[in-house]
């Protein structure tokens, strides 16, 4: 077998670890726009059923229903693609940051180049999503490998703590 001498950024984490860590965190529900990039994740929560997903329409409506979750009692999060946080960033302000709503998501690079860094990806909204989220003051986190699974709780925490918008970026499609 011949080594590959190029460098990847993000490798794919199982999305049973991953559906493992939102159990421990007593996640009630997932709303999703769904995201191809974390196929595996959202398969697992459809078949357990231990954890309620509600697939939205869109990204605005999905922070909606993840609002209206969490005013009745329950602990949502979300999952989206990257290019959802583009496309729902009105709500985002609106719903998570000015009514401050705890609001965690994981949020899929689908496009990502793993051979490279996001600020040198081909794909513009991969070279964006991080510069956006810092104009919006809205902490993240990467997911590159199963050793950045603990930074699941990390966000999800300081998303109660502030009272608002925190993301998880997972670098690569999950396995």
């Amino acid at each position: 077998m011949v080594e590959s001498s190029i460098k990847n950024f993000a490798e794919s984490v199982s999305g049973q670890s991953m559906a493992d860590e939102l159990r421990e965190l007593e996640i009630t529900h997932v709303v999703t726009v769904p995201d191809t990039h974390q196929r595996t994740l959202l398969d697992l929560l459809y078949e357990s059923r231990d954890i309620e997903v509600v697939t939205a329409s869109t990204e605005d409506e999905a922070f909606a229903v993840h609002a209206g979750l969490y005013m009745g009692g329950a602990r949502p999060m979300l999952i989206i693609q990257h290019v959802g946080v583009f496309a729902g960033l009105n709500s985002i302000r609106g719903i998570s940051t000015d009514m401050k709503v705890p609001t965690f998501a994981l949020v899929g690079l689908f496009a990502r180049d793993v051979t490279k860094e996001l600020r040198d990806n081909r794909n513009s909204a991969v070279r964006q999503i991080t510069p956006l989220l810092d104009a919006m003051n809205i902490p993240y986190f990467e997911l590159n490998s199963a050793n950045d699974l603990r930074v699941i709780r990390e966000g999800y925490d300081l998303s109660l703590e502030n009272l608002g918008p925190v993301f998880i970026l997972v670098g690569e499609r999950t396995n």
